[in-house]
C-alpha cells in the first residue's frame, strides 16, 4: 500500500508523515516506477500533485492533500484542511487506512487447498497432462502428489512413458501409460511416511470427465 502525502508544508503535514513511519510505512522517494511489492506499505510526499495523478490512482497509490481545497476534477481519498486539528486529521488518516491494510478477503478452506493443489500440479513431469492433489485432515495437510511416472523411473518428460511420449490420443494404449495419477501418489506418500489418510478430504486439480 502506497500513500501519497501531497500538499504544504506544516506541523500538521508532518505529523501526518511521522504518524505514518511509526505504523510501519517506509519512505518512497520516486514514483516512477512505482513500487508494487504487496507486503510494502510505503508514504510519498511531495507539495504539489504530479500532473499523471491519475496514473498513481490506477497503480493503487491511496491520494491525501493537506491544505486549502484544490481543484474538483481531482479525486482526492482525504483532503485535510490545515485548520483541522492534528488529532482528527490523525483519526481520519487512520480511518481511511486500516481497512486498507486488511487487504482482501481471504480464500476460503477449500479454494486454499486447491490453490496448493494448483502449485503442486506444476511439479508433474507428465507431458500430457499435469494434476496435482492433496490429500487434508482436520484442515492440516496430510500430503500432496502430482501425476508422473513412478519413484525410481525416468521422468515422462524425459522419455519415461512410452504411452506420453508416442503423443497417444485420449483414450488409448492405456496399457502403455507408466504414469501414475496425482491422487494415487498423494495417497501413496501418506502411506510411505506411515500417515493414516482415513477420513480425509482429497482435493485434485483434475478435471471431470
Amino acid at each position: 500500500m502506497i500513500i501519497g502525502l501531497f500538499g504544504e508544508d506544516s506541523t500538521l503535514t508532518l505529523a501526518l508523515q511521522n504518524d505514518l513511519e511509526e505504523k510501519g510505512f517506509g519512505a518512497c522517494r520516486s514514483t516512477r516506477p512505482l513500487p508494487r511489492q504487496q507486503s510494502q506499505h510505503l508514504v510519498f510526499r511531495e507539495r504539489q500533485l504530479p500532473s499523471d495523478w491519475k496514473s498513481l490512482r490506477e497503480a493503487g497509490m491511496v491520494l491525501v492533500w493537506v491544505g486549502e481545497p484544490v481543484e474538483p476534477a481531482v479525486s482526492f481519498d482525504l483532503v485535510l484542511p490545515l485548520g483541522q486539528s492534528e488529532g482528527e486529521a490523525l483519526e481520519k488518516l487512520s480511518h481511511l487506512v486500516r481497512p486498507k491494510l486488511a487487504g482482501p478477503p481471504r480464500p476460503s478452506w477449500d479454494e486454499y487447498f486447491m490453490r496448493i493443489a494448483q502449485v503442486a500440479s506444476m511439479r508433474s513431469n507428465c507431458i500430457k497432462r499435469k494434476v496435482g492433489a492433496v490429500v487434508v485432515k482436520d484442515r492440516r495437510i496430510v500430503s500432496t502428489g502430482y501425476n508422473g511416472t513412478p519413484r525410481g523411473t525416468r521422468n515422462c518428460n524425459e522419455g519415461g512413458c512410452p504411452r506420453c511420449s508416442g503423443l497417444a490420443a485420449s483414450g488409448t494404449r492405456l496399457d502403455e501409460c507408466l504414469c501414475s495419477h496425482a491422487e494415487e501418489n498423494a495417497i501413496t506418500q501418506a502411506a510411505y511416511h506411515g500417515t493414516s489418510v482415513k477420513d480425509g478430504c482429497l482435493y485434485s486439480t483434475e478435471e471431470a470427465r
